[in-house]
């Protein structure tokens, strides 16, 4: 009877511990939401980017747009990417997870037409921090999850 008992116990210690270590970690990819960060419209829904994994290292595409057509053009980007479509435009790229952080990617701001270089923080599973910099100023804004 004692023998079950200890068998027992270690089988439940050995359970307990299971879902621990299968548990992922919560991924960044996924469709994400981004707010408007300026203007009377400020914290409303300005669109929806897809962050993906290649080769380990994350993107993000434009996939819906909320406050202009489907097919707007980016007028303030610059260089190759003016006067492209905004649906499809790649936004953010070269994201590589360290440490439960994503460094040493860019990002592209369409509606200032700069490039800035960026870092992702998953606060929550349903919610980014993303920091932009420039040289030694940065500014942090939230993205949340689509569902």
């Amino acid at each position: 009877m004692k023998k079950i008992t200890m068998v027992l116990m270690a089988l439940l210690l050995v359970a307990s511990f299971l879902p621990a270590g299968y548990a992922a970690d919560p991924s960044i990819t996924g469709v994400w939401s981004l707010p408007i960060l300026k203007g009377k419209d400020k914290g409303k829904e300005r669109s929806h980017v897809e962050i993906f994994e290649k080769d380990g290292v994350y993107y993000g595409k434009i996939v819906k747009l909320t406050t202009v057509s489907a097919d707007a053009l980016c007028t303030t980007c610059k260089k190759e990417r003016k006067d492209k479509p905004l649906m499809g435009m790649l936004i953010l790229w070269n994201l590589k997870k360290e440490a439960g952080r994503y460094v040493a990617g860019k990002i592209y701001d369409v509606e200032a037409g700069k490039e800035y270089k960026c870092s992702i923080v998953q606060s929550t599973p349903d919610r980014l921090k993303i920091t932009a910099s420039l040289l030694f100023l940065s500014e942090s804004h939230y993205w949340t999850r689509v569902k």
